[in-house]
């Protein structure tokens, strides 16, 4: 199980930012008490859901030469 502090520096982001992906539902996690712990099933299956295809999410540039 992993802390937010953990989640934080392993995805790089925030501390705030992990908070609110918590706070949100966005990334679900156990909670007891006031401590959060998110399991490797919940990280992974999070990280599946932000996975994005580059081709077709992406916006074209236009490059002018």
């Amino acid at each position: 199980m992993l802390t937010p502090k953990q989640l934080a520096a392993r995805l790089s982001l925030s501390l705030s930012m992990v908070y609110r992906l918590l706070a949100n539902g966005d990334l679900e996690c156990y909670r007891f008490g006031s401590a959060y712990r998110v399991s490797e099933d919940q990280l992974n299956a999070f990280l599946q859901r932000q996975k994005v295809e580059t081709q077709k999410s992406m916006p074209k540039v236009r490059r002018h030469f």
